[in-house]
Parts: C-alpha cells; structure tokens; sequence
C-alpha cells in the first residue's frame, strides 16, 4: 500500500489554528492522529486469537500459523507503539514550529508572506 503524501499550507494552519483556538482539540490530540494515520499499516486496531488474525488500522488482517507467532507479532507492535510516537510527534512539533515561525518572520511583509512550492514539499516530506 502506498503511503499518502501530507502537504502543509496556509489552510491546513489556519484550520488547525481554528481548533486550536475553540478548545475542541490539543496539539498532542492532532499531532497523535497524524502519527496513527501515517503508521496505520503496522499499528494494531484488533486482535482475534481464535482465529490467529491481527487487523492493523489501515484495514489489512493478517493470518498466522500459530499462537506464539501471532503473540510475538502483537509484543512487537506494543513495544515499537511507544518509541516511533515519541519520535513522530516530537518531529511534528519541531516541523510545524519551523512553518510557523518563517511564517510569523514575514508576517508584515507581503512578498514573503507565503511559502514557495518547493519549500511546501522540502518540509511536507519531513513528516
């Protein structure tokens, strides 16, 4: 399955600012969904050890032949969970922090005031 290819812009600010500014969400609540949402292809959602299958976030079940092996797989999920969302989402804040403060540093001058495509996908490709 082929990842989808996240763009930060203007709107995608705006919007989260938005939400933000109302108290519907927290910065941790969006940086998380982001993190499940590029990682759904390995991140369990259910596990039927009746039937040995493991259902990831993105839809796809894996069968197993045993239930070591089906128990194993789950153990290493649980274990890499924790780590890879550390590291994802302090890499979130650090990229948007960087969009919002080139943002802010231009603010009142109306040349500069958006990003060029180029610099959109060199920082949408960081996450």
């Amino acid at each position: 399955m082929e990842k989808e290819i996240y763009e930060i812009s203007s709107q995608y600010m705006k919007d989260l600012k938005k939400l933000l500014d109302n108290k519907k969400i927290s910065q941790y609540d969006i940086a998380h969904q982001s993190f499940r949402k590029n990682n759904a292809d390995w991140i369990i959602k259910h596990v039927n050890k009746a039937k040995l299958t493991i259902t990831y976030l993105n839809g796809t079940t894996r069968v197993l032949p045993t239930y070591t092996e089906l128990m194993k797989r789950v153990n290493w999920s649980n274990n890499d969970y924790k780590s890879a969302r550390r590291k994802f989402i302090a890499r979130y804040y650090k990229i948007v922090n960087a969009f919002t403060k080139h943002k802010n540093r231009f603010k009142r001058n109306t040349l500069a005031n958006r990003f060029n495509p180029k610099q959109i996908k060199q920082l949408a490709s960081q996450i």
